[in-house]
């Protein structure tokens, strides 16, 4: 079941105020994959913390999969010895944004889990739009509605988006969207199957959630530029590369649903 809720860095923030931050009672594994942010980083987890970490329900844990050349390490590290919930995976080899994402669902030890990136174009105070469907989804999925990134991202997030309809008829308005909290036993129960989109693992979780009958949330989020730096980007080959296995990705996926069911869910 889909539904949908009708709801810079250097810049000022918007703390939502005390009386209108929903309750949560679940601890939290909030999840960011690192790799070369050391301009914005420490700018990004003390915003976070600032904005959600410090009310969380206690056990909640802040978790970062690293693969940084630039010195984001030493800023991590600077940062988990302040904060005893902040807890740093470094890679010494970068394996990719597919192979930290999967490491960071598996590392995930509370009942709540949610993922965002770490370049600080999502707003912290967005997450607490997405608490209050909590109690009746199994995911509830944040969707940019004013997405802030160059021409040929944003071309190329659409293009997708509309294949992956058309191919499996899921009504996603963002599908591969960086910010979701996802109850940890429906992710138990999806983590394993991933397998087509090794890439794009959060892509494919959403679409074996809605293909198994989830109860899936959408929630609009805002999106905003990078404070510092540029969006980062594939060279032009391998943007291709990726963009060719993304789709036969997803036609793995038909394939496999259209066999295990005899046809593809109706659209909705």
């Amino acid at each position: 079941m889909i539904s949908r809720s009708r709801a810079g860095m250097s810049r000022p923030r918007d703390e939502m105020p005390a009386a209108d931050r929903p309750r949560l009672d679940d601890p939290v594994s909030i999840l960011m994959p690192v790799c070369n942010e050391r301009d914005t980083i420490e700018e990004v987890v003390r915003e976070w913390i600032d904005e959600v970490v410090r009310f969380l329900p206690e056990g909640s844990e802040f978790r970062f999969d690293d693969a940084s050349t630039d010195g984001t390490r030493e800023v991590l590290e600077t940062l988990a010895r302040e904060y005893p919930f902040v807890k740093v995976y470094h890679q010494d080899h970068k394996d990719g944004f597919g192979a930290a994402t999967m490491r960071l669902y598996n590392a995930a030890t509370c009942p709540l889990v949610f993922f965002t990136d770490s370049d600080g174009q999502y707003v912290p105070g967005e997450f607490w739009k997405l608490v209050p469907h909590v109690p009746m989804a199994d995911i509830v999925h944040g969707t940019k509605t004013n997405r802030q990134d160059p021409f040929h991202r944003l071309a190329a997030s659409r293009t997708f988006n509309f294949i992956a309809h058309r191919l499996l008829t899921v009504p996603f308005g963002d599908i591969n969207s960086a910010f979701r909290i996802v109850k940890r036993e429906a992710l138990a129960a999806i983590l394993p199957h991933i397998r087509h989109m090794p890439t794009l693992v959060n892509t494919e979780m959403l679409v074996r959630a809605a293909m198994a009958g989830m109860r899936i949330v959408e929630v609009p989020v805002r999106h905003r530029r990078r404070a510092h730096g540029r969006s980062k980007g594939l060279p032009l080959g391998s943007f291709l590369r990726e963009c060719r296995l993304a789709y036969r990705g997803l036609l793995a996926m038909r394939k496999e649903f259209a066999a295990d069911a005899g046809r593809l869910p109706a659209d909705t």
